[in-house]
Protein backbone atom coordinates (compact mmCIF):
# COMPACT_ATOMS: atom_id res chain seq x y z
CA UNK A 1 0.00 0.00 0.00
CA UNK A 2 1.73 3.19 -1.16
CA UNK A 3 0.99 6.79 0.72
CA UNK A 4 -1.87 7.70 -1.23
CA UNK A 5 -3.91 4.70 -0.14
CA UNK A 6 -2.73 5.38 3.53
CA UNK A 7 -3.62 9.19 3.37
CA UNK A 8 -6.54 8.49 1.94
CA UNK A 9 -7.60 5.58 4.76
CA UNK A 10 -6.50 7.84 7.46
CA UNK A 11 -9.22 10.74 6.38
CA UNK A 12 -11.70 8.25 6.26
CA UNK A 13 -11.08 6.97 9.79
CA UNK A 14 -10.78 10.73 11.02
CA UNK A 15 -14.11 11.42 9.36
CA UNK A 16 -15.83 8.05 10.63
CA UNK A 17 -14.68 9.25 14.51
CA UNK A 18 -16.19 12.73 13.58
CA UNK A 19 -19.05 11.68 12.89
CA UNK A 20 -19.08 9.69 15.74
CA UNK A 21 -18.39 12.82 18.30
CA UNK A 22 -21.04 15.04 16.91
CA UNK A 23 -23.47 12.74 16.13
CA UNK A 24 -27.10 14.03 16.82
CA UNK A 25 -28.06 12.06 19.91
CA UNK A 26 -30.36 13.17 22.59
CA UNK A 27 -29.26 10.60 24.68
CA UNK A 28 -25.97 10.77 26.48
CA UNK A 29 -25.42 7.21 26.96
CA UNK A 30 -26.16 6.58 23.24
CA UNK A 31 -23.25 9.24 22.50
CA UNK A 32 -20.73 7.38 24.67
CA UNK A 33 -21.70 4.05 23.38
CA UNK A 34 -21.16 5.38 19.76
CA UNK A 35 -18.09 7.15 20.66
CA UNK A 36 -17.05 3.49 22.09
CA UNK A 37 -18.14 1.95 18.58
CA UNK A 38 -15.95 4.11 16.51
CA UNK A 39 -12.93 4.13 19.07
CA UNK A 40 -13.31 0.28 18.44
CA UNK A 41 -13.07 0.78 14.21
CA UNK A 42 -10.64 3.17 14.79
CA UNK A 43 -8.42 0.49 16.27
CA UNK A 44 -9.73 -1.95 14.04
CA UNK A 45 -8.78 -0.25 10.90
CA UNK A 46 -4.96 0.99 12.84
CA UNK A 47 -4.15 -2.98 13.16
CA UNK A 48 -5.47 -3.87 9.42
CA UNK A 49 -3.18 -1.04 8.05
CA UNK A 50 -0.47 -2.12 9.80
CA UNK A 51 -1.38 -5.68 8.47
CA UNK A 52 -1.31 -4.43 4.97
CA UNK A 53 1.83 -2.23 5.52
CA UNK A 54 4.35 -5.31 7.23
CA UNK A 55 6.04 -5.22 4.43
CA UNK A 56 6.41 -1.46 3.92
CA UNK A 57 9.11 0.15 6.25
CA UNK A 58 9.37 3.43 4.95
CA UNK A 59 9.94 5.75 8.41
CA UNK A 60 6.98 8.12 6.72
CA UNK A 61 4.29 5.49 7.02
CA UNK A 62 5.94 4.50 10.39
CA UNK A 63 5.23 7.58 12.26
CA UNK A 64 1.74 7.86 10.47
CA UNK A 65 0.83 5.07 12.08
CA UNK A 66 2.45 5.87 15.44
CA UNK A 67 0.69 9.41 15.70
CA UNK A 68 -2.42 7.20 14.80
CA UNK A 69 -2.26 5.31 17.55
CA UNK A 70 -1.39 8.11 19.96
CA UNK A 71 -4.27 9.63 18.48
CA UNK A 72 -6.37 6.60 19.43
CA UNK A 73 -5.14 6.33 22.98
CA UNK A 74 -5.47 10.22 23.53
CA UNK A 75 -9.50 9.30 22.47
CA UNK A 76 -9.73 6.40 24.83
CA UNK A 77 -8.63 8.60 27.82
CA UNK A 78 -11.03 11.56 27.16
CA UNK A 79 -13.73 8.38 26.82
CA UNK A 80 -12.92 6.95 30.49
CA UNK A 81 -12.81 10.93 31.61
CA UNK A 82 -16.33 11.78 30.01
CA UNK A 83 -17.83 7.94 31.00
CA UNK A 84 -16.64 9.35 34.89
CA UNK A 85 -17.95 12.64 34.47
CA UNK A 86 -20.91 11.35 33.22
CA UNK A 87 -21.00 8.80 36.33
CA UNK A 88 -20.59 11.23 38.53
CA UNK A 89 -23.37 13.67 37.09
CA UNK A 90 -25.85 10.57 37.62
CA UNK A 91 -24.71 10.28 41.28
CA UNK A 92 -25.47 14.11 41.96
CA UNK A 93 -28.67 14.11 39.93
CA UNK A 94 -29.82 10.46 42.21
CA UNK A 95 -29.27 12.22 45.15
CA UNK A 96 -31.11 15.84 44.49
CA UNK A 97 -33.82 13.20 43.64
CA UNK A 98 -33.93 11.73 46.11
CA UNK A 99 -33.48 14.51 48.39
CA UNK A 100 -36.45 16.15 46.26
CA UNK A 101 -38.55 12.81 47.14
CA UNK A 102 -37.94 12.77 50.66
CA UNK A 103 -39.45 16.18 51.11
CA UNK A 104 -43.18 16.82 51.90
CA UNK A 105 -45.37 17.42 48.61
CA UNK A 106 -47.99 19.76 49.34
CA UNK A 107 -51.41 19.92 46.83
CA UNK A 108 -54.97 21.42 46.94
CA UNK A 109 -58.12 21.13 45.42
CA UNK A 110 -61.34 22.61 46.09
CA UNK A 111 -64.50 24.00 44.76
CA UNK A 112 -67.13 26.41 45.11
CA UNK A 113 -70.91 27.09 43.65
CA UNK A 114 -73.62 29.17 42.85
CA UNK A 115 -77.21 27.63 42.80
CA UNK A 116 -80.80 28.21 43.11
CA UNK A 117 -83.26 25.29 44.13
CA UNK A 118 -87.09 25.80 43.69
CA UNK A 119 -88.48 27.35 46.76
CA UNK A 120 -85.48 28.37 48.34
CA UNK A 121 -82.94 31.55 48.32
CA UNK A 122 -80.06 31.25 45.58
CA UNK A 123 -76.89 30.02 47.28
CA UNK A 124 -72.84 31.19 46.72
CA UNK A 125 -71.45 27.88 48.55
CA UNK A 126 -67.56 27.90 49.23
CA UNK A 127 -67.93 24.04 49.29
CA UNK A 128 -64.48 23.12 49.88
CA UNK A 129 -61.18 23.70 50.37
CA UNK A 130 -58.85 20.76 51.19
CA UNK A 131 -54.54 21.11 51.46
CA UNK A 132 -53.33 17.49 50.80
CA UNK A 133 -50.35 16.82 52.03
CA UNK A 134 -47.75 13.41 51.05
CA UNK A 135 -44.44 12.23 51.24
CA UNK A 136 -42.03 9.46 51.27
CA UNK A 137 -38.77 9.77 53.56
CA UNK A 138 -37.99 6.24 53.03
CA UNK A 139 -38.42 3.56 50.73
CA UNK A 140 -40.40 1.55 52.81
CA UNK A 141 -41.94 4.24 54.30
CA UNK A 142 -44.74 7.28 53.28
CA UNK A 143 -47.67 9.36 54.58
CA UNK A 144 -50.40 11.04 53.51
CA UNK A 145 -52.95 13.70 55.13
CA UNK A 146 -55.74 15.47 53.83
CA UNK A 147 -57.23 18.77 55.68
CA UNK A 148 -60.64 19.88 54.78
CA UNK A 149 -62.00 23.39 55.32
CA UNK A 150 -65.21 22.83 54.45
CA UNK A 151 -67.82 26.24 53.35
CA UNK A 152 -64.50 28.43 53.83
CA UNK A 153 -66.04 29.45 57.57
CA UNK A 154 -65.16 29.41 61.02
CA UNK A 155 -65.88 26.51 63.17
CA UNK A 156 -69.28 26.78 64.75
CA UNK A 157 -70.87 30.17 65.78
CA UNK A 158 -73.05 31.84 63.73
CA UNK A 159 -70.83 31.34 59.75
CA UNK A 160 -71.05 27.96 60.57
CA UNK A 161 -68.49 25.22 58.73
CA UNK A 162 -65.68 23.23 59.42
CA UNK A 163 -62.46 22.33 60.07
CA UNK A 164 -61.70 18.20 59.51
CA UNK A 165 -58.90 16.13 58.96
CA UNK A 166 -60.38 13.53 56.69
CA UNK A 167 -57.12 11.30 55.86
CA UNK A 168 -53.59 11.08 58.04
CA UNK A 169 -52.13 7.89 57.48
CA UNK A 170 -48.57 6.64 57.15
CA UNK A 171 -47.93 3.08 54.91
CA UNK A 172 -44.94 0.55 55.45
CA UNK A 173 -44.54 -1.48 52.39
CA UNK A 174 -43.58 -5.37 53.48
CA UNK A 175 -43.61 -6.28 49.34
CA UNK A 176 -45.68 -5.16 45.93
CA UNK A 177 -48.67 -6.82 47.43
CA UNK A 178 -49.12 -6.08 50.91
CA UNK A 179 -48.64 -2.63 52.84
CA UNK A 180 -49.32 -1.49 56.50
CA UNK A 181 -51.67 1.57 57.02
CA UNK A 182 -52.74 3.20 59.83
CA UNK A 183 -54.36 6.29 61.12
CA UNK A 184 -57.24 8.37 59.94
CA UNK A 185 -58.56 6.75 57.07
CA UNK A 186 -60.99 7.42 54.17
CA UNK A 187 -63.02 4.21 55.27
CA UNK A 188 -62.99 2.12 51.53
CA UNK A 189 -66.59 1.55 50.42
CA UNK A 190 -67.96 2.47 47.41
CA UNK A 191 -66.77 4.40 44.45
CA UNK A 192 -64.67 7.15 46.38
CA UNK A 193 -62.21 6.69 43.60
CA UNK A 194 -64.65 8.27 41.00
CA UNK A 195 -66.82 10.32 43.68
CA UNK A 196 -64.51 11.48 46.75
CA UNK A 197 -62.17 14.29 45.07
CA UNK A 198 -64.90 17.07 44.17
CA UNK A 199 -63.37 18.35 41.25
CA UNK A 200 -62.92 14.91 39.88
CA UNK A 201 -66.71 14.24 40.00
CA UNK A 202 -68.51 14.55 37.01
CA UNK A 203 -71.89 15.78 38.72
CA UNK A 204 -71.30 18.63 41.57
CA UNK A 205 -74.17 16.81 44.17
CA UNK A 206 -72.69 13.75 46.11
CA UNK A 207 -75.16 10.62 44.59
CA UNK A 208 -77.74 10.26 47.17
CA UNK A 209 -76.72 6.68 47.81
CA UNK A 210 -73.32 8.58 49.39
CA UNK A 211 -74.86 11.08 50.91
CA UNK A 212 -77.65 9.10 52.97
CA UNK A 213 -76.37 5.27 52.83
CA UNK A 214 -72.80 5.02 52.74
CA UNK A 215 -72.45 8.72 54.70
CA UNK A 216 -69.62 10.39 52.62
CA UNK A 217 -66.93 11.79 53.38
CA UNK A 218 -66.96 8.83 55.48
CA UNK A 219 -63.63 8.67 57.23
CA UNK A 220 -62.37 6.55 60.53
CA UNK A 221 -59.78 5.70 62.58
CA UNK A 222 -57.86 2.31 61.69
CA UNK A 223 -55.57 0.19 60.84
CA UNK A 224 -55.22 -3.12 58.36
CA UNK A 225 -53.72 -3.73 55.07
CA UNK A 226 -53.55 -2.82 51.10
CA UNK A 227 -51.85 -3.74 47.96
CA UNK A 228 -51.98 -4.82 44.30
CA UNK A 229 -50.82 -7.86 42.86
CA UNK A 230 -51.51 -9.11 38.93
CA UNK A 231 -54.11 -11.19 37.72
CA UNK A 232 -53.16 -11.56 34.17
CA UNK A 233 -50.89 -9.64 31.48
CA UNK A 234 -54.37 -7.24 31.62
CA UNK A 235 -55.51 -6.94 34.88
CA UNK A 236 -54.78 -6.51 38.11
CA UNK A 237 -56.33 -6.66 41.45
CA UNK A 238 -56.18 -3.65 44.41
CA UNK A 239 -57.57 -4.15 47.93
CA UNK A 240 -57.85 -2.31 51.49
CA UNK A 241 -58.98 -4.11 54.55
CA UNK A 242 -59.46 -2.46 57.60
CA UNK A 243 -60.13 -2.18 61.04
CA UNK A 244 -62.35 0.72 62.28
CA UNK A 245 -63.88 1.84 64.87
CA UNK A 246 -67.33 1.76 62.58
CA UNK A 247 -70.78 3.34 62.95
CA UNK A 248 -72.84 4.25 66.13
CA UNK A 249 -76.61 4.35 66.59
CA UNK A 250 -77.37 7.14 65.22
CA UNK A 251 -79.81 6.15 62.86
CA UNK A 252 -82.63 8.24 61.40
CA UNK A 253 -85.33 7.94 59.13
CA UNK A 254 -83.59 9.61 56.31
CA UNK A 255 -80.18 7.01 56.36
CA UNK A 256 -77.33 6.81 58.36
CA UNK A 257 -75.74 10.32 57.23
CA UNK A 258 -75.49 10.77 61.21
CA UNK A 259 -73.97 7.70 62.62
CA UNK A 260 -70.40 8.85 61.82
CA UNK A 261 -68.74 8.89 64.88
CA UNK A 262 -66.22 11.81 66.00
CA UNK A 263 -62.30 10.78 66.35
CA UNK A 264 -62.07 9.79 69.46
CA UNK A 265 -64.89 8.19 70.11
CA UNK A 266 -66.24 4.81 70.15
CA UNK A 267 -69.83 3.60 71.44
CA UNK A 268 -70.65 0.44 70.15
CA UNK A 269 -68.62 -1.54 72.43
CA UNK A 270 -67.02 -3.20 69.16
CA UNK A 271 -65.10 -2.50 66.05
CA UNK A 272 -65.78 -3.05 62.63
CA UNK A 273 -64.77 -4.34 59.27
CA UNK A 274 -64.70 -2.01 55.93
CA UNK A 275 -62.62 -3.88 52.77
CA UNK A 276 -62.76 -3.27 49.55
CA UNK A 277 -61.16 -5.03 46.26
CA UNK A 278 -61.76 -3.71 42.60
CA UNK A 279 -60.39 -5.31 39.61
CA UNK A 280 -58.80 -2.83 36.29
CA UNK A 281 -57.86 -3.84 32.97
CA UNK A 282 -55.08 -1.71 31.06
CA UNK A 283 -58.31 -0.57 29.26
CA UNK A 284 -59.41 1.84 31.75
CA UNK A 285 -62.14 -0.59 33.13
CA UNK A 286 -63.41 -1.34 36.94
CA UNK A 287 -65.29 -3.57 38.62
CA UNK A 288 -65.20 -2.96 42.89
CA UNK A 289 -66.89 -5.05 45.83
CA UNK A 290 -66.97 -3.21 49.17
CA UNK A 291 -68.15 -4.75 52.73
CA UNK A 292 -68.93 -3.23 56.00
CA UNK A 293 -69.79 -5.12 59.33
CA UNK A 294 -69.90 -3.41 62.73
CA UNK A 295 -71.75 -3.27 65.84
CA UNK A 296 -73.86 -0.22 66.17
CA UNK A 297 -75.34 -0.53 69.83
CA UNK A 298 -73.96 0.20 72.67
CA UNK A 299 -74.01 -3.08 74.19
CA UNK A 300 -72.28 -4.74 70.90
CA UNK A 301 -74.68 -6.76 69.89
CA UNK A 302 -76.87 -5.63 67.06
CA UNK A 303 -74.85 -5.37 63.89
CA UNK A 304 -74.62 -3.41 60.55
CA UNK A 305 -73.97 -5.02 57.23
CA UNK A 306 -73.47 -2.95 54.10
CA UNK A 307 -72.76 -4.15 50.79
CA UNK A 308 -71.32 -2.62 47.53
CA UNK A 309 -70.47 -3.36 43.55
CA UNK A 310 -69.50 0.10 41.76
CA UNK A 311 -67.49 0.45 38.11
CA UNK A 312 -66.28 2.28 35.58
CA UNK A 313 -66.74 1.50 32.03
CA UNK A 314 -64.78 3.15 29.32
CA UNK A 315 -65.71 3.05 25.15
CA UNK A 316 -63.81 5.13 23.06
CA UNK A 317 -65.48 8.90 23.79
CA UNK A 318 -68.45 7.40 26.03
CA UNK A 319 -67.72 6.51 30.27
CA UNK A 320 -70.09 4.51 32.19
CA UNK A 321 -69.66 4.56 35.85
CA UNK A 322 -72.27 3.66 38.98
CA UNK A 323 -72.75 1.76 42.14
CA UNK A 324 -75.23 -0.49 44.25
CA UNK A 325 -75.40 0.19 47.88
CA UNK A 326 -77.79 -1.78 50.36
CA UNK A 327 -77.38 -2.02 54.08
CA UNK A 328 -79.12 -4.12 56.21
CA UNK A 329 -79.64 -2.75 59.95
CA UNK A 330 -80.33 -5.32 63.08
CA UNK A 331 -83.49 -4.47 64.79
CA UNK A 332 -84.83 -5.80 68.09
CA UNK A 333 -88.02 -6.49 65.80
CA UNK A 334 -89.72 -6.75 63.22
CA UNK A 335 -86.07 -8.31 61.28
CA UNK A 336 -83.43 -6.13 59.76
CA UNK A 337 -84.51 -2.66 58.14
CA UNK A 338 -83.27 -2.45 54.40
CA UNK A 339 -81.59 0.73 52.85
CA UNK A 340 -81.00 0.71 49.15
CA UNK A 341 -79.99 2.94 46.61
CA UNK A 342 -78.02 3.37 43.06
CA UNK A 343 -76.74 5.51 40.69
CA UNK A 344 -75.19 5.98 36.82
CA UNK A 345 -73.69 7.83 35.34
CA UNK A 346 -72.82 8.75 31.98
CA UNK A 347 -69.91 10.79 30.13
CA UNK A 348 -69.70 12.08 26.62
CA UNK A 349 -66.63 13.55 25.63
CA UNK A 350 -67.57 15.30 22.80
CA UNK A 351 -64.65 17.18 22.01
CA UNK A 352 -63.62 14.22 20.05
CA UNK A 353 -65.88 15.46 17.20
CA UNK A 354 -64.98 19.58 17.65
CA UNK A 355 -62.19 21.02 15.84
CA UNK A 356 -58.52 21.38 17.48
CA UNK A 357 -58.16 24.36 19.68
CA UNK A 358 -62.20 24.67 19.99
CA UNK A 359 -61.68 26.94 22.95
CA UNK A 360 -58.46 28.69 22.35
CA UNK A 361 -54.63 28.24 21.38
CA UNK A 362 -54.20 28.38 24.83
CA UNK A 363 -56.19 25.64 25.78
CA UNK A 364 -54.72 22.58 23.10
CA UNK A 365 -56.11 20.26 25.37
CA UNK A 366 -59.50 21.40 26.63
CA UNK A 367 -62.47 18.70 26.93
CA UNK A 368 -65.79 19.23 26.72
CA UNK A 369 -68.51 16.90 28.26
CA UNK A 370 -72.12 15.80 28.51
CA UNK A 371 -73.01 14.73 31.66
CA UNK A 372 -76.31 12.23 32.86
CA UNK A 373 -77.02 10.70 35.93
CA UNK A 374 -80.05 8.85 37.52
CA UNK A 375 -80.07 7.62 41.02
CA UNK A 376 -82.32 7.12 43.66
CA UNK A 377 -82.25 5.96 47.16
CA UNK A 378 -84.96 3.39 49.37
CA UNK A 379 -84.62 3.69 53.29
CA UNK A 380 -86.82 1.78 55.14
CA UNK A 381 -87.92 3.44 58.51
CA UNK A 382 -85.73 1.55 61.02
CA UNK A 383 -88.07 2.63 63.97
CA UNK A 384 -91.39 1.28 62.70
CA UNK A 385 -91.24 -0.50 59.77
CA UNK A 386 -95.10 0.15 59.45
CA UNK A 387 -94.45 3.26 58.42
CA UNK A 388 -94.02 3.74 54.30
CA UNK A 389 -90.28 4.21 53.21
CA UNK A 390 -88.46 7.17 52.46
CA UNK A 391 -87.58 7.38 48.90
CA UNK A 392 -86.19 9.86 46.65
CA UNK A 393 -84.89 10.06 43.06
CA UNK A 394 -83.01 12.51 40.68
CA UNK A 395 -82.00 13.18 37.00
CA UNK A 396 -79.12 15.21 36.61
CA UNK A 397 -77.74 16.80 33.40
CA UNK A 398 -74.86 19.01 32.87
CA UNK A 399 -72.27 20.21 30.65
CA UNK A 400 -68.90 19.77 31.98
CA UNK A 401 -65.83 22.05 30.46
CA UNK A 402 -62.24 21.42 31.55
CA UNK A 403 -59.53 24.04 29.97
CA UNK A 404 -57.16 21.97 32.21
CA UNK A 405 -57.07 18.98 33.93
CA UNK A 406 -56.47 20.66 36.70
CA UNK A 407 -59.26 23.29 36.10
CA UNK A 408 -63.16 22.63 36.04
CA UNK A 409 -66.40 24.33 34.75
CA UNK A 410 -69.44 22.06 35.34
CA UNK A 411 -73.44 23.37 35.05
CA UNK A 412 -76.18 21.11 36.12
CA UNK A 413 -79.33 20.83 36.53
CA UNK A 414 -81.03 18.60 39.02
CA UNK A 415 -85.09 17.21 38.80
CA UNK A 416 -85.85 15.53 42.40
CA UNK A 417 -88.52 13.71 43.21
CA UNK A 418 -89.56 12.45 46.77
CA UNK A 419 -91.87 10.06 48.04
CA UNK A 420 -91.96 9.25 51.70
CA UNK A 421 -93.16 10.81 55.13
CA UNK A 422 -89.23 12.36 55.46
CA UNK A 423 -87.44 14.36 53.25
CA UNK A 424 -83.97 13.05 52.71
CA UNK A 425 -82.36 15.49 50.77
CA UNK A 426 -84.07 18.12 48.47
CA UNK A 427 -87.88 16.51 48.15
CA UNK A 428 -89.55 17.33 45.14
CA UNK A 429 -87.76 19.94 43.91
CA UNK A 430 -85.53 21.43 40.57
CA UNK A 431 -82.11 23.06 40.94
CA UNK A 432 -79.53 24.95 38.92
CA UNK A 433 -75.85 24.87 40.17
CA UNK A 434 -72.81 25.96 38.51
CA UNK A 435 -69.27 25.10 40.08
CA UNK A 436 -65.74 26.27 39.63
CA UNK A 437 -63.38 23.08 40.71
CA UNK A 438 -59.18 22.85 40.84
CA UNK A 439 -56.94 20.52 41.93
CA UNK A 440 -53.46 21.63 41.92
Amino acid sequence: MNKKILSISILMLSSLFSSQVFCADADVQAKIQKLEHGLSDLQQQIRSLKADLKNDTSPSNAQRIANLESYAVELHDVLLEVRQQVADNDGEIERVSQAQENQPHMGMYGAISAGKTSNQNSIIDGESFEIVLSGQPHKRLSYFVELEFERAATVGGSRGGEVLLEQAYTDILLNSWSNLRAGVLLVPFGNIERDHYTPLREVISKPLTSYAIAPSDWTDNGFGLNGKFDISENWIADYQAYVIAGLDDNISSTGLRGTRQGFGEDNNNDKAFSGKIKFLNTAGNRIGFSLYRGAWDDSGNRFMTGMNVDFDYHYKWLDFTGEYTRTLIERESHGDAAMDGFYIRSIASIDHFMPDNWLSADFPGAELQLVAQYDQVDIENFFDPSIADNKEKRITLGVRVLPLKAWVFNFNYEHSQADGPDTILRGDADTWTVSVGYIF
